[in-house]
């Protein structure tokens, strides 16, 4: 393909000469005698001719390689062929596959992008991720190198991004008698959320602790997620506990 790109180039350039050699004549014709004009002439019909002779030599030779690129397609497909026979798939077996990589690749840039903190709010997305690239390595399809490679690659990149998602910072709980601490205030400091109403993030992603989020025990290690807004499950929960206790007026927070 390069050598035939190579030959186009020459065949314009080519082509280019002999476009300023007949501009050339244009205004060599003004400013010489007939006698110089004629020499001239003749000098530069031979040229063409040079020309013309490269001219069709080059597109000779494009027309030669466009058959041995045809032809090396096609030795390539029934390369391809036999590979994918020998491995049990199908052409539209690896292409279902490396759509997948694809998508799978520009999803990973992405991801890459964001913060720590932003990356928290993709954490199934991620291991969903990891998980199906595990699958895929195990496929016959990354048993040819252009895609185990790119497998191998991908999951370099999600085991990163996953190692990012282990960044959490934690709070220790006080007394409610000294410290006051309870959800709500503990979101409200300034180095948790300092926002008092993103207590529910706290709640979520501590689940394994909190029954209860009224509720929390003095020397609780909670862990605080990333992350400046609450995601759509986290205000879900907060809005089931709001209905609850609205239709229990009696049970203050």
């Amino acid at each position: 393909m390069k050598t035939l790109m190579t030959t186009t180039s020459r065949i314009l350039l080519v082509l280019l000469v002999l476009c300023s050699l007949g501009a050339t004549q244009v205004f060599a014709q003004q400013e010489m005698s007939k006698d110089e004009w004629s020499k001239q002439m003749a000098e530069y019909k031979a040229k063409v001719a040079d020309l013309t002779a490269t001219l069709n030599t080059l597109t000779t030779e494009v027309t030669v390689l466009q058959g041995q690129s045809a032809k090396a397609d096609a030795d390539l497909a029934v390369c391809e062929d036999a590979l994918y026979a020998m491995l049990g798939v199908t052409r539209a077996d690896v292409a279902a596959f490396d759509k997948e990589l694809t998508d799978m690749e520009s999803r990973v840039a992405e991801l890459q992008r964001m913060s720590d903190a932003e990356l928290l709010n993709h954490r199934d997305e991620i291991e969903r991720m990891n998980a199906r690239l595990g699958e895929m390595a195990k496929s016959k399809i990354a048993l040819i190198p252009r895609y185990g490679n790119r497998v191998a690659s991908l999951q370099e990149k999600v085991t990163a991004l996953m190692k990012s998602l282990q960044h959490e910072k934690t709070y220790t709980v006080g007394t409610w008698s000294k410290d006051r601490d309870c959800l709500w205030n503990i979101a409200k400091k300034k180095d948790i959320y300092a926002n008092a109403w993103m207590w529910p993030k706290i709640w979520q992603g501590n689940r394994d602790m909190i029954k209860d989020p009224d509720v929390i025990k003095s020397k609780m290690v909670l862990k605080i997620p990333e992350g400046t807004t609450m995601s759509k499950e986290e205000k879900s929960a907060a809005n089931r506990y709001y209905r609850k206790h609205a239709a229990a007026p009696d049970a203050g927070k």
